[in-house]
């Protein structure tokens, strides 16, 4: 990490960073308790003061918005109904979108990161990334109620674009926070719609949805933040 990144990751609001990380831990230890109001509070709270953090620390707009999106999304999913997932899911589509805004504002070349993404360990990323969104495209669609399929086959072309994107900056936080995101939608939809209510593996999977997700949400956004104003060089 370079000098002026150290003192960029220095200057972040101690206290939203910390109240952050607080409540994602807090939330860890909820992850399979029913839900409840205080329950669907410390979900939120854990983006919602990433979203925070960004705005007091100037980062660029689209990334307070996409934050605060997934915190909203995140008080949708902190309830077990149809309406709620929906909403969530409408709620994190959004946010994808300007995440996607955010890379490609930040990407000084896109073009060069695109050749950057061909020509490096990154296009193995890209090729798995879009089989295996393909392929739980094709394994969700005939397994889900007909109302929830075009929605659901949106979004995951959605993240999809967001993490590809993402693989076109020279910033590891945000490529890797990236695939963390997206990873934790595919463990989500498994455990949703294809695993047994009964499966043993159930417990284990919850744990990593939420671990992958906030770890990802917080990589892209101390990613984005201290590179803002820097000038990014591919690697």
């Amino acid at each position: 990490m370079s000098t002026s990144s150290k003192l960029a990751m220095a200057d972040l609001n101690p206290a939203l960073l910390t109240g952050s990380i607080g409540a994602a831990v807090l939330y860890l230890a909820m992850v399979r308790v029913p839900p409840s109001r205080w329950r669907m509070v410390v979900k939120t709270a854990s983006t919602a003061l990433l979203s925070a953090m960004t705005a007091v620390q100037d980062g660029p707009l689209l990334l307070v918005g996409a934050l605060a999106l997934g915190s909203l999304g995140d008080a949708f999913l902190a309830w077990d109904d149809d309406g709620s997932f929906l909403a969530g899911l409408a709620s994190f589509l959004v946010a994808h979108l300007l995440y996607i805004g955010v890379f490609l504002q930040t990407n000084a070349n896109f073009q060069e990161g695109l050749q950057a993404v061909l020509q490096s360990w990154r296009a193995a990323a890209a090729g798995g990334l879009i089989l295996l969104i393909s392929a739980m495209i094709l394994i969700l669609v005939p397994r889900i109620n007909t109302e929830l399929r075009p929605p659901v086959v949106l979004y995951s072309l959605t993240i999809m674009v967001m993490a590809l994107t993402a693989l076109t900056l020279g910033n590891d936080r945000v490529v890797v926070g990236s695939l963390m995101f997206s990873a934790s939608d595919g463990i989500l939809a498994t455990d949703r719609f294809l695993v047994s209510p009964t499966s043993s593996h159930r417990p284990w999977m919850q744990y990593a949805v939420w671990i992958l997700y906030y770890s990802g949400q917080l990589l892209i956004a101390l990613g984005v933040l201290p590179l803002d104003d820097a000038k990014i060089t591919l690697v």
